[in-house]
Formats: structure tokens, sequence, C-alpha cells
């Protein structure tokens, strides 16, 4: 092997073949650590996104929790109909007594 790039480097056709050899080594190792750095991104993103949802879950589980069994009721069905409403009034007289 030492014999080959002996003769490579000492012909002008050579030298360029090994230059452009190094170049694309290098152009490769850039592109890999390129690709490397936006898949962590991505992945770090994804992270950042996964825990904000957490957090806002919480967030709603203590208010939830915070309800009154009448509020609740009226927190879920509220917009469901007038139906439904008048079983939320039920609870609420249910909770009174």
């Amino acid at each position: 092997m030492g014999a080959v790039l002996s003769i490579l480097i000492k012909t002008k056709t050579g030298r360029a073949l090994v230059a452009a050899l190094l170049l694309c080594a290098l152009a490769a190792v850039a592109y890999h650590q390129i690709r490397q750095g936006a898949f962590i991104e991505a992945e770090q993103d994804a992270l950042q996104g996964t825990v904000k949802a957490e957090q806002q879950r919480k967030q709603d589980d203590a208010y939830l929790q915070g309800l009154e069994d009448y509020r609740l009721c009226l927190e879920y069905f509220g917009d469901s109909g007038l139906r439904n409403m008048e079983e939320c009034q039920q609870l609420r007289r249910v909770h009174k007594e």
C-alpha cells in the first residue's frame, strides 16, 4: 500500500486523485455531522413537546380535582345539551343534602 501511495503522490494525476478522495471523505464526514445534528435537534424538540403536554395534563388534572361534583359535571357535559345539564342539577341537590 505504501508503494501505491508513493507512486500516486509522485504523479500529478495521482495527487489530484488523492486530493479528490480526501475531499470526498471530508464531505462525507461533514454530511454525517450535519445529519446527526439535525436528528438530535428533532429529538430534543419532540422531548420538549412531550414535557409541555405532560405539564398541561397535570394542570388540567389539578383543576379538575379541585372541582365539586356539580362543576365537574358542567365541565364535561356543558356543551352537550340540556338533558345532561338537568342531570348535573340533580348532582347539585344530592351534594347539598
